[in-house]
């Protein structure tokens, strides 16, 4: 890259992220926006390291090259065509870049290495980070998207068992944060759930990262907008005739684990089951426990995301809404968790137990925010399993009729 010239990535308020080009006066010009997409990441020339394109992930991944860069771009274009259907880029380079490691990923493979010679265009496999897993065997992720009622666009991930695509018992995953995403790509828990049977509902509610500031901000009341979106992705689902509305449950961690128990409180006909894991459940507890309150602008970061109104903070909280939870409920949480800490899956239990309202439990001492040991995890999912298939899977929907 000439000296004279610099690259930056712009967070614009009410856009996208856009690439521009400043050059040695101070003037830039814009060289790159997507009108849905933020910029997941640069695509730089392997010797020159000049910026060349954008990796992009509107819904399905994607690339952009603003210059071709003496073939690089060429090139590139014909290692995705052999790879088709998966999404390929470059993790590094040697110091001359005359040779480079590439990664293969999709909703059926986690990740596949490769080395590619620059020189020759020859391309070896190196490993696999999953080589246990058969990507034949594996159900691939579609992506979708639905408008809402004010008008913004609400990009989905659907994961089908193997065959089927109609009327289909339901488990609708939201993502934690609530500022993250979901990504198309290899996800456990959607193949774990799909794979025994069950539609896996993934939705970047406003709020999520990814699609731009405007659609960022989106998020006040965490217990409002958010819940809407979540619960008109199950309506657009159900109008498609994919899930069948009468076998379909909630499941979520950290911020999903809040929305497992709040979109029912806030839509309380849409669900057959719900579970929390690792969840908040009490956001006036946000306050005085866990990690966030003691990092540095940990309060200023909850007064923004959440208010300090304490009618407000119990309106939306799960722990102060359970008269409204009047259905089958799994509550999953580690005894060392720092970010959610134990005490908010505690209270819930406690209330639910003083309106007299059954619930699963699996408490565990020796894991934090999410399971990490296999054993544990078996057990999670193991147990998940026998909830979903009580409440929503074939023959529930008869059962309590």
């Amino acid at each position: 890259m000439e000296s004279n010239e610099t690259y930056l990535v712009l967070d614009r308020k009410r856009q996208t992220e856009q690439l521009i080009k400043l050059d040695s006066s101070g003037k830039y010009s814009q060289v790159f926006q997507h009108g849905i997409s933020d910029i997941s990441g640069i695509i730089y020339h392997p010797v020159t390291d000049k910026p060349l394109g954008a990796y992009l992930h509107p819904d399905l991944p994607d690339e952009h090259f603003f210059d071709e860069g003496d073939g690089f771009a060429a090139f590139f274009r014909g290692l995705k065509k052999a790879f088709e259907g998966y999404r390929i880029s470059f993790t590094s380079f040697t110091e001359d870049g005359s040779m480079g490691i590439l990664k293969v990923h999709g909703d059926r493979l986690p990740g596949d290495y490769f080395v590619v010679n620059m020189q020759t265009k020859k391309v070896d496999f190196l490993l696999s980070s999953a080589e246990w897993l058969d990507p034949s065997r594996l159900n691939p992720m579609r992506a979708d998207a639905f408008t809402t009622e004010d008008g913004l666009r609400i990009g989905v991930y659907l994961t089908f068992p193997a065959g089927q695509t109609e009327k289909l018992p339901m488990v609708v995953v939201p993502h934690g944060g609530p500022h993250a995403r979901d990504y198309w790509g290899y996800d456990r828990q959607a193949q774990i759930l799909s794979q025994n049977g069950y539609l896996v509902l993934q939705v970047n509610f406003r709020g999520s990262t990814g699609y731009g500031d405007h659609f960022f901000r989106w998020t006040a009341p965490m217990g409002g907008l958010i819940q809407r979106d979540i619960a008109n992705a199950v309506h657009w689902a159900v109008e498609k005739g994919y899930a069948d509305r009468k076998r379909i449950c909630i499941f979520g961690g950290s911020f999903g684990g809040y929305s497992a128990l709040m979109n029912p409180i806030r839509y309380p006909d849409l669900y057959q089951c719900a579970v929390g894991y690792v969840g908040v459940y009490d956001l006036e507890m946000m306050y005085r426990k866990g990690d966030i309150q003691r990092r540095d602008r940990g309060i200023s970061y909850l007064t923004r995301e959440l208010s300090e109104n304490e009618d407000f903070l119990r309106e939306n909280s799960p722990l102060y809404n359970t008269d409204k939870l009047d259905l089958p409920m799994f509550i999953v949480h580690g005894e060392q968790d720092e970010r959610v800490p134990v005490e908010h899956a505690e209270a819930l239990l406690d209330k639910l137990e003083e309106d007299g309202k059954p619930v699963k439990t699996l408490i565990v001492s020796n894991e934090g925010h999410g399971f990490y040991s296999e054993e544990n995890n078996r057990r999670l999912y193991t147990q998940l399993l026998d909830f979903l298939d009580e409440n929503i899977g074939i023959g529930a929907a008869e059962k309590r009729e």
